[in-house]
This record gives structure tokens, sequence and C-alpha cells, in this order.
């Protein structure tokens, strides 16, 4: 397992390495969407997040890396403790071809969960996959991404 996360790893920072050689394009964006905790009794926060990435335009579409950061804006309850989860990733992305598009990602996540006065950090894999559908300049992604086992992040972002 533990070379199959190095792999994973290595792949976007490759890629981050080699972006100057490349003809490629810098992207920004900002998302929002519920972190939604698949345990009983969790009212589920709202996360807002950025990212930033590097895509290379191939055969089949734009592949890329992306580094993002979300934060909870609205916090979730549990046995009437705030519930937040802060993470920050970075991801390797494929984005097919066409101004209505289908994006997979997969990369490395650190989280932050605070329930009251007890916090846990944690790190590990992290996939996603998503749809999106470009006006102009911007793009319009509706997004699911696996955070860990119990957490999982449904967003809506714009990025140009």
């Amino acid at each position: 397992m533990r070379c199959v996360k190095s792999a994973l790893l290595a792949l976007p920072l490759s890629l981050l390495l080699a972006a100057p050689a490349m003809a490629g394009e810098v992207i920004f964006g900002a998302k929002t969407g519920p972190m939604m905790i698949d345990v009983t009794g969790y009212d589920d926060p709202v996360n807002t997040g950025l990212m930033v990435g590097y895509q290379q335009g191939v055969v089949v579409g734009d592949l890329g890396i992306e580094g993002e950061f979300t934060t909870t804006t609205s916090d979730g309850k549990f046995l009437g403790e705030n519930v937040s989860v802060d993470t920050m990733a970075i991801y390797a992305a494929l984005r097919t071809a066409g101004p209505l598009y289908f994006k997979v990602k997969g990369g490395y996540l650190q989280e932050d969960v605070e329930i009251g006065s007890f916090s846990e950090s944690d790190s590990g894999m992290s996939y996603g996959m998503g749809l999106g559908f470009g006006i102009g300049i911007l793009q319009l992604e509706l997004e699911y991404t696996q955070v860990e086992e119990d957490i999982s992040f449904v967003s809506l972002g714009i990025q140009f």
C-alpha cells in the first residue's frame, strides 16, 4: 500500500515540476457544498474552498494538477456540539474534451475534524468525479469527493 501512495503522490508532483516546460494554463476556482458525514446523528457542515491548478491539453481533454483548500463556513451539529471539517489536498485531474465534460481526480488529502473541543487530524488518499460545463472562459462543476471512509464532499464550483 505504501508503494501505491508513493506512486499516486509522485504523479501530481512530477506534473507540477514539469509544468513550466509544457504549454498549459493556470486555473483558479472556488466551490461550496455540504461535507457529508455518514454517521447517524450528525448535521452536516457546509464547506467553501479555493482551488489553484495547472492543466495541459492532451488528446482526450485536459490533464493537470490541482491544490485545494476547504474550510467550514457553516458548522454542523452533533449532540449539541459544533462540527467542522477543514481539508487541504493535491490531486491529479483529468477533464474530458468539450463544453460538457466529465472529470476524475485522485490524490492526497489532509483533514482536520473538530467536534466541540475534540479535534483530530488525518491524511490519506482521496478521489473524486464530477460533471462540468464550459461557458466562455468559465467552467461550472458539480463534483463528488471522497474525503475519507465516512466523509464525502458534494460541491458546486466555478473556475476560470
